[in-house]
């Protein structure tokens, strides 16, 4: 039968362990180095995905405002072409009527339109007189070099009140 060396037994199991122990040191000296990239990986992908957001956003907003002018600008286009077109169905509406009517109707009719026109001229000359008044007595009221500024009711000191006990 062969014989078996226990002498040598210490020297294998010394080899196995310190192996063992290499091994190990050497999985961690790797995991740590892989750890160590995936998270410069995954910082240089958060970086990116920022940059990535805010282009994307402001590329959204620039969007988002050019399809308000766009829709401004139509809205604006609409308006002017229904104004056109009420006031082009007035004066059709306007000479049907004066067709329809004698000159002396019509004669009444233009001075009663008349009467109209100068009434409106001096309603609008009241409210420029009181617009100027009003502009007057805040420029008197304000302070030299400063805006008048105006407190809102929210704004204005509370008054005290007194419990009664």
């Amino acid at each position: 039968m062969a014989e078996f060396n226990f002498n040598n037994l210490g020297d294998g199991l010394r080899t196995i362990f310190l192996a063992g122990v290499g091994a190990v040191a050497t999985g961690a000296e790797k995991g740590q180095q892989i750890v160590d990239e995936l998270v410069k990986k995954g910082e240089i992908s958060v970086e990116q995905g920022k940059v990535l957001n805010s282009e994307l956003s402001r590329k959204a907003q620039g969007a988002a405002k050019g399809a308000f002018s766009t829709a401004s600008g139509v809205a604006s286009d609409a308006a002017d072409k229904a104004r056109e077109a009420f006031t082009g169905v007035q004066e059709a509406a306007l000479k049907a009527r004066l067709a329809g009517m004698s000159s002396e109707e019509r004669a009444a009719y233009a001075a009663k339109v008349q009467e109209f026109v100068n009434e409106a001229n001096a309603g609008a000359a009241a409210a420029d007189s009181d617009k100027e008044t009003v502009d007057a007595e805040v420029a008197d009221d304000a302070p030299t070099g400063a805006p008048a500024a105006e407190t809102p009711a929210s704004e204005a000191p509370a008054a005290e009140t007194k419990d009664a006990e």
